[in-house]
């Protein structure tokens, strides 16, 4: 068992560091697959040359331009020097396709086409100008073409990567608001319970005090405004949490009636009014609704696409709500 959890622990460690170092990984296998090509293809005319082709491209990632006017030099001099197979090419299209997704216009544009015209034109000095010209400057052009669609394909991630953590951070900051407001109204809820049960004992063993009690009639008046003074903080606090409550449902209804009217302007089929059952819906269960409804009307559009058809229903039963969609 420790052993079998010591190799599990070891794979798991190999994995994550070749997730993490994955384009060295490659760069190594491009490093030995092209070395055995000039090694064991038979084309290789000057060592220096083979090794001045190959070797920079460990370094294409940091410094495309500078390792692409390099290896496109090897290979013009290597290919002038009689370098046969087609195969040389692999090196300067590798660079050109690194090369490609580089920030500087100049590396982009420039020395990538003037790469290809002088690797090209080194080989028609032992070629005609089918098989010396027109393969490299057919293979550059893919290679140079792949590179920017690559290019083009990473800053579209990278926009999405960076929308998704606005999105996140957003609704972070949506759920710490949500919260923060859910707080608020327990904290009102608790005070107005522990104002209410307080105020109704106070009133109530004053309402007894005045009736039992032999009290001058100073004193009665007193006693009276203690009353009306308890009695109009009673109403009050009902009333504060009244309006609270229908605040809430105030803002949840416009809530969803603005989310649903953005989801029709994007294609979905929705009635233009809200269902008729939401009336008289306590807050706590009308708030749940409106977010079923909601989640409902995003997940219709998102899944079904531009004109797909909505039909929403709420209907209350003693007890129960059904909300069909």
């Amino acid at each position: 068992m420790r052993w079998a959890r010591v190799r599990r622990q070891y794979v798991a460690d190999v994995v994550r560091w070749v997730r993490v170092r994955w384009q060295y990984v490659v760069d190594a296998a491009l490093g030995v697959s092209l070395a055995g090509l000039f090694v064991f293809g038979g084309m290789t005319v000057s060592p220096l040359l083979a090794v001045a082709q190959t070797l920079p491209l460990a370094w294409r990632r940091r410094a495309p331009g500078a390792v692409l006017g390099v290896v496109g030099l090897a290979t013009a001099a290597h290919m002038s020097m009689g370098m046969s197979r087609t195969a040389g090419y692999m090196p300067v299209l590798l660079a050109i396709y690194t090369a490609a997704a580089s920030r500087s216009a100049v590396v982009r544009w420039g020395l990538c086409g003037l790469t290809a015209v002088v690797v090209a034109a080194a080989g028609t000095l032992h070629r005609d100008l089918v098989e010396g010209v027109l393969p490299a400057v057919a293979a550059s052009a893919v290679a140079w073409l792949a590179g920017a669609e690559r290019s083009r394909h990473l800053r579209e991630r990278t926009a999405l990567v960076a929308e998704s953590t606005r999105l996140r951070l957003e609704q972070r900051i949506a759920d710490a608001e949500l919260a923060a407001a859910a707080d608020r109204e327990r904290l009102a809820r608790r005070l107005h319970d522990t104002l209410a049960h307080t105020v109704t004992v106070m009133l109530i063993q004053t309402e007894a005090l005045r009736s039992t009690a032999r009290l001058e009639p100073v004193d009665v008046d007193r006693v009276d405004r203690v009353l009306g003074a308890g009695r109009d903080a009673l109403a009050e606090v009902r009333g504060a949490i009244a309006e609270l409550d229908s605040r809430e449902m105030s803002a949840s209804a416009d809530d969803l009636a603005e989310r649903l009217d953005q989801l029709r302007a994007a294609g979905l089929d929705l009635s233009a009014a809200l269902p008729e059952g939401l009336a008289g819906l306590p807050a706590p269960v009308l708030a749940v609704v409106h977010r079923l409804i909601g989640e409902a009307s995003t997940n219709a559009l998102r899944h079904g696409g531009p004109g797909t058809r909505l039909d929403l229903r709420v209907e209350q039963d003693t007890g129960r709500v059904t909300v069909s969609m």
